[in-house]
């Protein structure tokens, strides 16, 4: 496959407008390489493989190589032809294994173009008599909206599925090195491969396997979206063993994800995907209107909830973090407070504290090796920053601990979501005032005070 035009075959024009086409191209280079495997995984694939071609000068060409069954070349024409007119519906399954469906309406498979100029396909399938064939498809950027097929050709050995060569690459895609990679596809298939144990994909070599890379899930029920229809909305949340980009995918109610959401996540040290799985993202997707869904009011106060639920689920398993560590500090007596808190605002100073310290713990040089008396000090030297003002707590993080820049950030904002360092900064300021009037309160009435306390000349001074 040169990516030049077949000496035989045929000729075909996709029925839309080249503007609408050039629209379904654009993707980030990950996304795009995910699209071609959802289209092997879409043909019952069991195994989908990418490879990466280089020379002196960078990346070639991108080939993406499945075991599906393929596409009989009577269906060729129409499949590439005629988008919104795909077999695949919403909701649908598989010819042969009965999965569930990824794509419709076949705009998808021109998100190659995301990547390069030119996109070879050989296609090998079996016929009803079982007899092997193979034929090629061609497109080029340039001439977008021309579909070129061979002539079909008997195979005497191999094996169903389709191989495509993406080539005349626009740069050398860094994002596609294995490691990056092979985590961000297990981050868009994680939903798929929990559902599918048979199906592997592999990136270089590497398999992707979201299993190992998982640390914890959670799930949970948001409220429906009425459109005049009611659609049900759940959110999956996965947490990464390994460093990821934080996101939130936008899903079919299977769990597809269609689109990522750009969106920050002040959490701490945590990493996660979140998929927001609902027949209304579908229904949007359909209509061509996923791409505005910040214009979109139900959707957008859905996502709102969506994130609303991450920060509090990640600030639950920051508390369960910090409970864990604090009782290992308990056990060597160098947490700074004793027995249980006897009022509501040493609870909430407790709560900060333990967050605080056992974030910035992770940051403080061979503090987990440090003698129990280094520890206490630095511990002490925190809850008294804690328990003065922001002021203070900034110098003990740069000063002190020796926090990077990055770090205190974080903390600070996460201190902000979580609105704790405000209600102790708030309670402090009435639990002083109230101690001011209880003193003044015994200075005026006292039986012993007034006898020994002139209280005009004492309180505003004699002129």
């Amino acid at each position: 496959m040169k990516g030049a035009k077949p000496a035989t075959g045929h000729s075909y024009t996709v029925e839309v407008q080249p503007d609408f086409l050039q629209r379904q191209t654009k993707a980030r280079p990950i996304r795009a390489v995910a699209e071609l495997v959802w289209n092997g995984l879409d043909a019952d694939a069991t195994r989908v493989d990418v490879r990466l071609f280089r020379n002196e000068l960078g990346m070639t060409k991108i080939v993406v190589r499945d075991n599906g069954h393929g596409i009989p070349y009577q269906e060729a024409p129409q499949f590439f032809t005629h988008l919104g007119g795909s077999w695949k519906e919403p909701g649908g399954t598989t010819k042969t294994k009965g999965r569930m469906l990824h794509g419709y309406e076949g705009r998808g498979r021109f998100k190659v173009f995301a990547l390069g100029n030119v996109a070879d396909w050989r296609v090998t399938y079996r016929t009803d008599d079982g007899d092997l064939r193979a034929y090629d498809i061609t497109i080029l950027a340039d001439d977008i909206r021309r579909i070129r097929i061979t002539d079909e050709e008997s195979v005497d050995t191999g094996a169903t599925g389709v191989e495509i060569e993406v080539s005349e690459l626009h740069r050398n895609y860094r994002s596609l090195d294995s490691d990056h990679a092979v985590q961000e596809l297990a981050e868009v298939f994680a939903l798929y491969l929990k559902a599918y144990r048979d199906v592997s994909i592999l990136h270089e070599g590497v398999r992707v396997d979201p299993a190992k890379a998982i640390a914890t899930t959670c799930t949970e029920q948001l409220e429906d979206i009425d459109d005049d229809t009611i659609h049900p909305v759940e959110l999956e949340i996965i947490e990464w063993r390994n460093v990821t980009t934080r996101g939130l995918y936008l899903c079919t109610e299977q769990g597809f994800p269609l689109t990522k959401v750009t969106t920050r996540f002040h959490i701490g040290e945590f990493h996660f995907t979140a998929y927001l799985k609902s027949s209304f993202i579908t229904k949007l997707h359909g209509d061509a209107q996923l791409d505005l869904a910040e214009l979109n009011p139900l959707l957008d106060t859905c996502v709102a909830e969506a994130r609303e639920t991450v920060k509090a689920y990640f600030r639950d398993r920051a508390a369960e973090r910090a409970r864990t560590v604090v009782e290992e500090w308990k056990a060597e007596n160098v947490y700074p407070y004793e027995g249980e808190a006897v009022s509501t605002l040493e609870d909430v100073e407790r709560k900060v504290f333990d967050i605080l310290a056992v974030t910035a713990s992770d940051y403080m040089p061979d503090f987990a090796n440090a003698p129990a008396k280094k520890k206490a000090y630095d511990l002490r030297m925190l809850r008294t920053a804690i328990a003065r003002s922001p002021e203070e707590l900034q110098i003990i993080m740069n000063e002190v601990l020796g926090l990077p820049k990055r770090k205190q950030r974080e903390l600070a904002q996460l201190l902000q979501e979580a609105s704790l360092s405000s209600i102790i900064g708030a309670a402090k300021i009435v639990a002083d005032r109230l101690t001011f009037l209880a003193g003044l309160e015994q200075i005026l009435f006292d039986p012993d005070m007034k006898k020994r306390l002139k209280e005009r000349s004492h309180l505003i001074g004699e002129t």
